[in-house]
């Protein structure tokens, strides 16, 4: 019995010492990591696609944006690159202007505003309306910069908070909000979705009006100095922090939230970066 136990130890110590090499195959890429199921991703792109250019996905720009949103598995970083793609595209501005429209006047289009500019054009030559001549052409100034919003947005000559300043500005959006109280307080519950307090009512009247009034902490003497104080200011920035929340995440921003989606506003001015981080979040995209 015991001259078997030897050969067997012997063995056994011979298995222990080798060695196992790993051998590295040039070019063998190990496939991507494939856990986020296709169904969230193609939510996801569709979704995307609607909200910010308002329509699905085409041809091959299904394709090709699984494709980068694969990249790494579906990253945030793979969103935000897809997300930046979306700027680029034709209906990217349209979009924004068409949705401001149809918020906030009424479904206005292009073809109503050369009608109301037609109008005010005629009533010019017309002797009984010499009066009225100095109001006409005040109109016909703000509807023209209405009617080259979209024109202007496609150059870079014209930012969202410069299209909806002009949105507001117009003898549509008058005619929907009637006086001085009403224009002010669609401003407040349009933008920073709340009522104007009793100062904040009474001050903004007043400057609209044409009288020296003071809101959000900045002076001003007309309806020109109103809109561009309202949307400077702090609150219509936290106000579109509100919408994009309520609009894309159907519920209100936390407080840290506000403060830090408000900043990114901010601190860049520009809205497309506050698109950017929401429609990138793993809420938004259902992981």
């Amino acid at each position: 019995m015991t001259r078997f136990i030897f050969p067997l130890i012997f063995m056994l110590g011979l298995a222990a010492c080798t060695k196992t090499e790993t051998v590295i195959v040039p070019g063998n890429v190990p496939p991507p990591d494939h856990t986020i199921d296709s169904s969230t991703i193609v939510i996801y792109l569709n979704k995307t696609y609607i909200n910010m250019l308002g329509r699905k996905p085409v041809g091959a720009e299904q394709a090709t944006a699984m494709v980068a949103l694969r990249a790494h598995n579906f990253s945030v970083a793979d969103r935000q690159a897809f997300v930046q793609t979306l700027f680029l595209k034709p209906e990217y501005n349209r979009t924004l202007f068409i949705n401001a429209e149809t918020q906030y006047l009424n479904n206005t289009d292009s073809a109503q505003v050369a009608a109301l500019i037609a109008q005010f054009q005629y009533q010019l030559t017309q002797a009984s309306y010499a009066a009225y001549y100095p109001q006409l052409h005040y109109e016909l100034g703000r509807l023209d910069t209405l009617q080259n919003v979209l024109n202007w947005m496609y150059t870079g000559q014209m930012d969202y908070r410069s299209m909806l300043r002009s949105i507001v500005n117009n003898y549509a959006y008058d005619q929907i909000n009637m006086g001085t109280q009403n224009f002010v307080t669609s401003t407040f519950q349009n933008f920073i979705l709340r009522y104007p307090t009793a100062s904040e009512l009474t001050n903004g009247e007043n400057m609209v009006n044409g009288t020296t009034a003071e809101l959000f902490l900045a002076v001003g003497q007309s309806k020109a100095d109103y809109i561009n104080i309202f949307f400077n200011s702090d609150d219509y920035i936290q106000g579109q922090v509100q919408l994009m929340f309520q609009n894309y995440l159907f519920r209100l921003p936390t407080s840290a939230e506000f403060a830090y989606y408000a900043n990114i506003y901010k601190s860049t001015n520009d809205y497309k970066q506050l698109e950017l981080a929401i429609f990138s979040l793993d809420e938004y995209a259902g992981v």
